[in-house]
């Protein structure tokens, strides 16, 4: 008897809790269904404004642009001939001006003929790139480009250059061999 009045205590307690669990609670829990929103402004069109002109303020008189100036006529000189009698004497006889060397030109493109040094090649373009930064860094005007093989790989080329006069390509290839410890090639330069 004693555990039925124990149990019948346990189950009144447990309907106690459930009670104010299920039908009382904090008020904050509870939905407001009213909305928040408030209604909607009504906006009216303001009605547009004649724009007036200011007082105090003279009217600028709009000034014509400035003539261009004429220009010259590149085929005829500047200055008109004036001539001048020079005393006759004879003097030793000179030999013509020489000629400023003029590049030569590639006859099927037109483009003048240059000369670049072939430093080295590499399966690696990391390597390549680390040769054309030391070139760079002693002030060679460096380049890689990219040349495929017969079995298809691609090799990394380092270039310097390129020279108008191959004489003076000639002498670039011997400083960087010098210098760099390589065995270096002269090509005709292909843009």
């Amino acid at each position: 008897m004693k555990q039925r009045l124990v149990g019948a205590l346990v189950l009144l307690s447990g309907g106690v809790v459930l009670w104010s669990v299920l039908f009382t609670g904090p008020a904050a829990y509870k939905v407001d269904r009213d909305t928040q929103i408030p209604p909607e402004p009504l906006l009216v069109e303001p009605e547009p404004i004649a724009p007036k002109r200011p007082q105090n303020i003279p009217e600028v008189t709009r000034q014509e642009p400035l003539p261009e100036p004429p220009v010259p006529d590149l085929n005829a000189s500047a200055k008109p001939e004036q001539k001048v009698e020079k005393p006759v004497t004879k003097a030793a006889p000179t030999a013509p001006p020489a000629k400023k060397a003029q590049p030569m030109l590639d006859p099927g493109s037109g483009v003048a003929k240059a000369w670049v040094i072939q430093v080295a090649s590499f399966s690696s373009s990391a390597n390549a790139e680390k040769l054309k930064q030391r070139l760079q860094a002693k002030g060679y005007k460096a380049y890689v480009r990219a040349a495929p093989t017969a079995s298809g790989k691609q090799l990394q080329r380092v270039f310097v250059g390129p020279e108008l006069k191959e004489a003076a390509a000639l002498k670039m290839k011997a400083d960087i061999e010098s210098t760099f410890k390589l065995k270096a090639l002269i090509h005709e330069f292909e843009p």
